[in-house]
């Protein structure tokens, strides 16, 4: 204890330190004799009492009272003093002294302090205490949230000014006049007291969403805490809550759910990555595009659903806000996607970037349809090539073919005459091989007849087992008795062919082919088995190799155009889809069993027909002779022409030739009466066949025009040529085409083409 004492007689001041130190052994007792030295140590700190002579010389006690009050009003005063008489004992009192003691009854002034200590630090912690309500009070007024204190019964003690603001009452309602029932909606009362309030009581507190009802009847939602205040025996004394109108908070939550529910609506593929890479939106649009759910995919990185190269989509945007590339993909199938991405940097107010926004959209089929379209064009600068090739080797051939039974008839020898024979079958197979370049080149198209596959598949046989490795053991298995197709016989050889290399070239360490035809019958539940099939009586053509089988990845592919798995320079990947090209056009169908290491088989089912089937053609034609008619003969190739007018002189027909259409309409005007058959090429410098058709025409009605060509597509179709021509002729032809169609000709009444 520290004690300040004033008092100007040493003996009393040593009494009372005799009597104090006594009672306090450690106090610290400082005694002052004069008002500066008083008021020097009353501004010390650590004093807790005061002891004070009534007079002193020169100061009084009432004097030094006051300063006490003025500089430290906290510290009990004590007037000590042998001739304070009762009435100025009151008046000290009054003026703020604590107690007074007389001198004579010193023993007193312990127990004087004693009190004086306890009543002032009551005074002290009642003051603290006032302080901190006031204090607390002024938080709760100042607070923003709604605070109220409420009994068990419901009834409301205590709302603070922002809840009556809230609900819409004034801040000098009396709160004592209310309940809990008034301050929320009916439709949440029953839980408010069956689960909230009783939670609150059970557990200590509650805590969630509730709504309060304004006094306009606006429905406030808010977030809510109850909290249950317990007395010492553990019972609840009373309930206190906050709660906060999270109005706009609510509103924001409805204009995001809106947003994403726009977002939603959209078709692309809407993602927004962090800036490590991780996804933290994933749009309805990104799981139809990519086949991710949003569960699926949020909180994981770009990389790990598309790969190492669909990474961190900072490195599309380094330095721009907005980037955009194409990007190559597959979706949560596996199947491949190519995409749209465009990519825009969203930053903060301070104008750091946050994450990236992307935005997708499916591009696959538009890419297929540009691809298709520039296959097309490709096919369509093919098929031209195509066409001139075609027409430059038909003439190439066609003297060939016209010119060997020329000359069979002037050999003897055998093996001059297999020579001619063996020319001959190379003319026509390169006649064929022209045909099939135009029919990939311009769609399967050509002149259907009734056809015995076995010619065809004994012709390539000899032709796999003359080229083929010998690695390869083939195998031909023939029913006898085959039943007859109605089709293109160059297009049946092309399938054969086609699929007889696609084995080949899946056995490179060797293997076995077998070429198989057969005849089957399909009822309805047969047909049901197989994909694509119908009812009915078929030819089945079937190629199956031991080779390495196709893969369940690219099967799905095989069909495709300009799709191949060979190197390249060793595939164009048309093999297949010309072959089924074919095989449709002929109204047939296509199965397929494969096993990866153990072989394929395709089976071509071909619809049956009934008929003479045309076998091989014979070597010698039929002699169809004329009676000296007049024809002239219009080409700009000399062979074609020169070989056409020596077949002609050499069957009793008299010849003119032309080599282009201005010389032909100079040679027929003077003998136009004489001239029954005028033989004219369609495509010709100067004038073409049409024009010297016309031109004719004009001159003599009743000249028959037969039109020849190289080509039979395009400008030089046969059903062009039918506009201005009685009949056409496709190069290379045969000899007795050629002659029977000019006794046809001839020998019919005068019948003009439909203009």
């Amino acid at each position: 204890m520290k004690i300040l004492h004033l008092e100007d007689n040493r003996e009393d001041a040593a009494l009372v330190r005799e009597l104090l130190v006594d009672e306090w052994p450690g106090c610290e007792i400082n005694v002052v004799a004069n008002c500066p030295d008083f008021v020097r140590e009353l501004n010390q700190p650590g004093y807790e009492v005061i002891l004070s002579d009534f007079n002193l010389g020169g100061f009084t006690g009432l004097e030094a009272l006051q300063l006490t009050l003025e500089h430290a009003p906290r510290i009990p005063f004590i007037f000590l003093s042998g001739t304070i008489g009762e009435d100025r004992a009151i008046e000290a009192v009054r003026a703020g002294a604590h107690d007074y003691v007389l001198k004579d009854r010193m023993k007193r002034l312990v127990t004087a302090i004693q009190r004086a200590l306890r009543e002032n630090d009551e005074q002290r912690k009642r003051q603290d205490a006032e302080e901190a309500q006031r204090r607390f009070v002024a938080i709760l007024e100042n607070t923003p949230d709604f605070v109220g204190l409420a009994g068990l019964n419901g009834r409301v003690f205590y709302v603070n000014h922002a809840g009556l603001r809230m609900v819409g009452l004034s801040p000098t309602r009396d709160p004592g006049t209310l309940s809990i029932r008034d301050f929320h909606p009916p439709e949440v009362l029953p839980q408010l007291v069956d689960q909230h309030i009783a939670t609150a009581v059970r557990e200590g507190t509650w805590s969630g969403e509730n709504l309060l009802l304004g006094r306009d009847g606006r429905r406030i939602p808010v977030s809510q805490v109850i909290i249950a205040h317990k007395a010492p025996d553990g019972s609840v004394e009373y309930l206190s809550t906050v709660m906060r109108d999270i109005t706009a908070a609510k509103e924001a939550e409805r204009l995001i759910r809106e947003q994403a529910n726009f977002l939603n609506k959209a078709r692309d593929a809407i993602i927004v990555t962090d800036l490590a890479g991780k996804i933290t939106f994933w749009n309805q649009g990104a799981e139809r595009v990519f086949g991710w759910t949003a569960a699926e995919a949020v909180g994981r990185g770009r990389s790990e659903l598309f790969g190492p190269t669909v990474g961190d989509d900072a490195t599309t945007t380094a330095a721009e806000d907005d980037g955009r590339s194409e990007l190559r993909l597959n979706n949560k199938l596996g199947q491949p996607l190519i995409v749209d991405n465009r990519v825009t940097v969203i930053r903060d107010a301070a104008g750091q970037p946050t994450s990236h926004l992307s935005i997708c959209t499916d591009v696959t089929a538009k890419k297929q349809l540009e691809e298709q379209f520039l296959r097309a064009q490709r096919m369509e600068s093919i098929g031209m090539l195509a066409a001139g090739i075609a027409h430059d080797l038909n003439n190439v051939l066609a003297p060939i073919l016209m010119g060997a039974p020329i000359l069979r008839d002037h050999v003897s020898d055998p093996g001059d005459i297999k020579m001619l024979t063996a020319l001959e079958k190379s003319a026509e197979r390169g006649a064929g091989l022209v045909r099939q370049i135009l029919g990939f080149a311009h769609g399967v198209s050509g002149v259907a007849q009734v056809v015995q596959v076995k010619h065809i598949l004994r012709d390539l046989s000899s032709v796999i087992r003359e080229t083929f490795p010998k690695t390869i053991r083939f195998e031909e298995q023939l029913t006898p008795d085959l039943w007859t197709i109605r089709a293109n016989p160059t297009h049946i050889h092309q399938i054969l062919l086609n699929l007889c290399v696609n084995a080949r070239d899946a056995m490179p360490q060797g293997g076995s082919l077998r070429l198989k035809a057969e005849n089957c019958v399909l009822d309805e539940l047969a047909a049901l088995a197989i994909e694509g099939a119908r009812p009915g009586a078929w030819l089945v053509l079937q190629v199956e190799d031991t080779g390495s089988g196709i893969p369940p990845s690219v099967l799905a592919h095989i069909w495709e155009p300009f799709f191949t798995t060979k190197e390249a320079g060793k595939g164009t990947g048309l093999g297949l889809s010309t072959v089924r090209g074919i095989v449709e056009s002929h109204n047939g169908f296509i199965t397929l069993k494969t096993e990866a290491g153990r072989g394929t088989t395709f089976r071509v089912y071909l619809p049956a027909t009934e008929g003479s089937a045309e076998g091989p053609s014979s070597a010698h034609p039929f002699a169809s002779r004329g009676n000296g008619e007049l024809i002239l003969i219009v080409d700009d190739e000399p062979n074609v022409r020169d070989i056409t007018a020596a077949i002609l002189a050499r069957h009793g027909y008299r010849v003119l030739v032309a080599g282009d259409g201005t010389e032909a309409v100079a040679m027929f005007a003077p003998r136009s009466s004489e001239i029954q058959l005028v033989i004219t090429d369609v495509n010709m410098p100067y004038l073409d066949g049409a024009a010297v058709a016309n031109v004719v025409r004009r001159i003599n009605p009743d000249v028959k025009i037969l039109a020849i060509s190289g080509m039979d597509s395009g400008r030089d179709s046969p059903s062009r040529s039918r506009a201005f021509a009685n009949a056409f002729l496709l190069k290379p032809f045969k000899v007795e085409q050629l002659l029977e169609t000019a006794s046809k000709l001839l020998t019919t009444a005068p019948a003009q083409p439909p203009r």
